[in-house]
């Protein structure tokens, strides 16, 4: 009997976990990680440039560029001219956009108390400090030459 890796495990973990809460997530007709995107202008409604969003969210501003094009046909956002630089654009939050503040949150808290279901408050703090320390990990591996 093969025993399963780590890694396999872990990725199969993110696979399906993104899945799952993209399915519950489509009900209000936001897709997988635009829910990112929202909760950083949820925080902002002065609105973020695309390279701002892109820094926070720690992904390639081409990724943040087609990501704000779908929710803008989507009416979840909007883009503004920058008061300063033409080059750049503010995404704000349409009307539509705000009022997912009210659902998508209670969304994602559902379905993580669904996910962490039969783990006591220990074991999930404990599971955090674990997934915390491996993350660092990650960060810490430098960069093959």
């Amino acid at each position: 009997m093969q025993t399963e890796s780590f890694l396999r495990v872990f990725a199969n973990l993110a696979r399906k976990s993104k899945q799952a809460l993209g399915q519950q997530l489509q009900r209000y007709g936001v897709h997988s990680g635009q829910q990112y995107l929202l909760e950083l202008l949820w925080e902002r409604p002065d609105g973020l440039t695309v390279g701002e969003i892109a820094e926070r969210l720690d992904v390639e501003t081409p990724s943040i560029t087609r990501t704000v094009q779908r929710m803008t046909r989507q009416g979840f956002v909007e883009k503004h001219p920058h008061p300063v630089d033409a080059r750049v654009v503010i995404v704000k939050l349409t009307k539509k956009g705000q009022a997912l503040e009210r659902v998508i949150p209670q969304a994602i808290s559902h379905f993580e108390e669904q996910m962490l279901a039969g783990l006591s408050e220990v074991e999930r703090a404990f599971l955090m400090r674990l997934i915390k320390h491996m993350h660092q990990n990650v960060e810490d591996i430098p960069p093959e030459p």
